[in-house]
């Protein structure tokens, strides 16, 4: 796999210039490209303000601010960017056709190795890799906003994405301090499905009349969304107990007849195998003999430290 040295951000709004500094402030020399002259200056403002906020906070010394406003580039001209680039990430609006342009546009002013890759959060794949020259080397990289601060990476090949972009796009992510996982080309991907699911849920709450925006948001913050910065649902489950989980799912269900609460057919065979979770130290994941009390002590230092930074939140808001 060829070094990556120079990459394309096309699309300096919201998204793309949060790209460009990561980018930047990991080496890399960058080109954001835009249409216009006002996106770029005011992506550039968004730029300086990120790097001088992180100097507030104490993220960064000073001294990185300018070197790596240096290693980006500011451009309209997406056809000589596009023949410099080792490495191309997409972030224009979420609107199907024109990334179907920008894709065939960018198969053929990119060298033919040189990794396409889409910060789309819901089309499929293949719609992209389909119009482009050497399909093989587009592939999904779906970031979260805001990406210069929050790590996940969602990789999401194509049907023919081939292993080399996988691994070239994972590396990348991996070297600017992201945590790509990979998941397939599906409508709204994984964190996405997960995350306007529960959306829903609190809509439906709100509009059922159970309780105001504010207090939704004050339970969810407070309660197990306090918990998944630190664990994700499976393992939380298997902390609880699949049993436990599936009792209560057969009760929501009962009461309220909606869909989301039928209790899942995987959940229901991992209670009649008797793998439970921690209690029968087989869950969802594996587990050696006494890790209950490890994963209890393990669980209350990473959970005291996010309490800490709450309470110091909680300080802020008083003031």
């Amino acid at each position: 796999m060829k070094e990556i040295k120079e990459v394309l951000v096309v699309g300096a709004g919201t998204m793309g210039h949060g790209f460009a500094q990561v980018f930047a402030m990991n080496h890399l020399s960058v080109w954001l490209v835009d249409e216009q002259e006002d996106f770029l200056k005011r992506a550039r403002a968004w730029v300086m303000d990120n790097l001088n906020y992180m100097v507030e906070l104490g993220e960064i010394e000073r001294e990185r601010v300018q070197p790596t406003l240096s290693y980006i580039q500011f451009s309209t001209d997406l056809k000589q960017a596009a023949s410099k680039a080792d490495y191309v990430l997409e972030a224009v609006n979420e609107n199907l056709e024109l990334k179907r342009q920008l894709f065939q546009q960018l198969g053929n002013w990119t060298q033919p190795h040189v990794v396409l890759a889409t910060n789309t959060s819901s089309f499929d794949i293949n719609e992209l890799s389909g119009v482009t020259s050497h399909p093989e080397r587009v592939i999904g990289t779906h970031w979260f906003h805001p990406p210069q601060i929050t790590p996940a990476v969602e990789i999401i090949p194509s049907d023919v994405t081939n292993q080399e972009t996988i691994n070239t796009a994972t590396d990348l992510m991996k070297r600017i301090g992201k945590v790509p996982t990979r998941c397939k080309s599906a409508p709204g991907f994984v964190a996405n499905r997960i995350q306007m699911a529960m959306a829903a849920e609190a809509l439906a709450i709100v509009e059922e009349g159970l309780s105001t925006p504010e207090e939704v948001d004050r339970i969810v913050r407070t309660s197990f969304g306090f918990r998944l910065s630190a664990y994700g649902p499976f393992q939380i489950c298997d902390q609880a107990g699949a049993d436990t989980y599936f009792s209560i799912y057969q009760y929501l269900y009962g009461k309220l007849k909606r869909e989301q609460f039928k209790p899942s057919r995987l959940l229901e065979r991992q209670v009649e195998q008797g793998r439970l979770g921690l209690k029968t130290n087989s869950g969802f994941y594996e587990y050696k003999e006494g890790a209950a009390e490890t994963m209890k002590r393990e669980r209350d230092r990473k959970l005291y430290a996010r309490l800490r930074v709450f309470r110091e939140e909680q300080k802020l808001e008083k003031k």
